[in-house]
This record gives C-alpha cells, structure tokens and sequence, in this order.
C-alpha cells in the first residue's frame, strides 16, 4: 500500500492495536510503536476475517507465524512485533511522539522531488501482486459481509458475550 504523495508516513502506535488499528499502521511506511503497546488479528473471534492481512502478513512473517496470528488471534507484545518485522522498533512509551517526530524531521530534510520518486521505485519493487491480493481481499470481505457468521460475531461482540458459532 502507497501512502500519499511520496511523503514518507510514519504510525506511532500506543496500546492495543487490532483489526482496523493494525489495517491503518500497514499503510504506513514507518512503525514505531511503544514498549507498552500490543497488536493482534482477532477478526475471527468476530465474526469476520481479516483479509487484508491474508495478502501482507505472509510476505513479512512468512507463511507459517502468519497462520498462527490470523488464525488464532492472539495478542502479542511490541517486542515481538519488532522480532517479526511487522515494527520498525518499539520504544518507551514516554519517548514515542519524539522518536516519531525526530524522524519525521530527518525525511523533512531531504529532497521531496528525490523522495517522492524514490518511494515510488521503492513501492513497485516490493508490490510482489500485492494490488491483485488486495483486490482478493476485498472480495473475501464482501463474501464474509453477507455471512451468517459474521451477523452472530458481530452480535455477540456488541451484547459482550461468546458467539454461538453453526455447523459449516
């Protein structure tokens, strides 16, 4: 996924990141996130698929650890994320907004004509399909939209209770 106009975009991540926090902080060129945060896939759990990540997270982790993470939807820790290579680097809480501005100010002294074309190199060496996987994705998400599953783990996410999964 490009971010706009050349300029490098950096997320800055505190807490918990999931479903759609992790669908934003994927757009970005940069992840910092504080030692104190955490991430997870838990669409599942939901009722729902997290099917952007289907195309991504393979190609970061590899094939296997992207299994475990989408499929069971457990938590993990910024050290971790940092070990997976889904963050850039994780740091203390209380120094996260100046690590992300101190690098924002490093990409704000450089050439913008020069990084504009050099993150647009960049974004088509590394693109690997991944547009047409995206597009996959949006076609899942569309199906599982219209699924009974997704009604009930909507529904029980909403009422704070377990969903009642039916039989395939």
């Amino acid at each position: 996924m490009q971010s706009g106009l050349g300029k490098p975009s950096i997320a800055a991540i505190t807490g918990a990141a999931r479903g759609g926090g992790m669908s934003v902080a994927i757009t970005c060129d940069i992840i910092l996130a504080a030692d104190t945060a955490t991430f997870g896939y838990p669409e599942l759990d939901i009722g729902l698929l997290p099917a952007i990540h289907y195309t991504h997270l393979p190609r970061i982790v590899g094939r296997y650890r992207a299994f475990e993470l989408l499929f069971t939807g457990r938590s993990f820790d910024a050290a971790e994320a940092v070990s997976l290579g889904l963050v850039t680097r994780h740091v203390p809480e209380a120094e996260l907004l100046a690590e992300a501005r101190r690098m924002a100010a490093v990409f704000a002294a450089k050439s913008p004509e020069l990084m504009r074309l050099g993150k647009a190199a960049f974004m088509r060496a590394i693109d690997n399909g991944y547009r047409q996987g995206a597009a996959g994705a949006v076609d899942t998400v569309s199906t599982v939209f219209g699924t009974e599953a997704c009604r009930e783990g909507l529904a029980a996410f909403v009422e704070k209770r377990k969903p009642v999964w039916k039989p395939a």
